[in-house]
């Protein structure tokens, strides 16, 4: 079921409580944003239904079988609406980048730093974590402050916008963790960065 949904999860949690579906389950696959399906197979007795397939269903019939169905749109919103609005948001991870040996933005990621904003208050509720990272060209113990002082800065702009302190948790890794692999004491522009994951 990798990559995949299943709607209707209180029918999911009744195919897992009972040896066999019983009649009024059904069960369907969702694709992902990406448009990508899993794949999850639905057994009773001695038949099984494989669902690989965008909006693929099986119930169970009034003979007792299993009956595969392909589902419209709004067949499943009808079906499955209130379901699928009261999920919720996936966590997203956004990388911002660092002018060389500080921590202000470059002019791209000052730009996407709105997204994180965005994202972060389309959620009803959010914990929020900033990991600052720095390339290798001065000494480790200046990377780690400096790396701290970069996830800092970004919790600090979300306070400034209304984002509770305590839903964010910032902290530096320095020059451990680096995006691209360098040697000691290179300037390497892509890990000059911070990584934010809003969940």
């Amino acid at each position: 079921m990798t990559a995949s949904r299943l709607a209707g999860l209180a029918l999911i949690a009744l195919l897992a409580a009972c040896a066999q579906p019983r009649q009024g389950t059904l069960v369907v696959v969702l694709p992902e944003d990406d448009g990508s399906v899993g794949r999850v197979d639905v057994a009773r007795g001695d038949q099984t239904v494989t669902l690989d397939t965008a909006n693929a269903a099986v119930g169970v019939d009034t003979a007792g079988g299993l009956g595969p169905a392909v589902l419209d749109g709004a067949a499943v919103e009808t079906a499955f609406g209130a379901a699928l609005a009261a999920r919720p948001i996936p966590p997203h991870t956004f990388t911002l980048y660092f002018e060389f040996d500080s921590d202000t933005l470059t002019a791209e990621s000052e730009a996407a730093f709105e997204q994180v904003f965005d994202d972060i208050r389309a959620r009803a509720h959010y914990q929020v974590t900033v990991v600052g990272h720095t390339d290798t060209l001065a000494e480790a113990a200046y990377n780690q402050e400096l790396s701290l002082g970069r996830a800092q800065q970004i919790g600090n702009r979300l306070v400034v916008r209304g984002i509770p302190a305590g839903t964010i948790t910032a902290f530096g890794r320095g020059e451990n963790d680096l995006l691209v692999e360098t040697d000691d004491s290179i300037a390497e522009p892509l890990n000059r960065r911070v990584e934010i994951t809003v969940r």
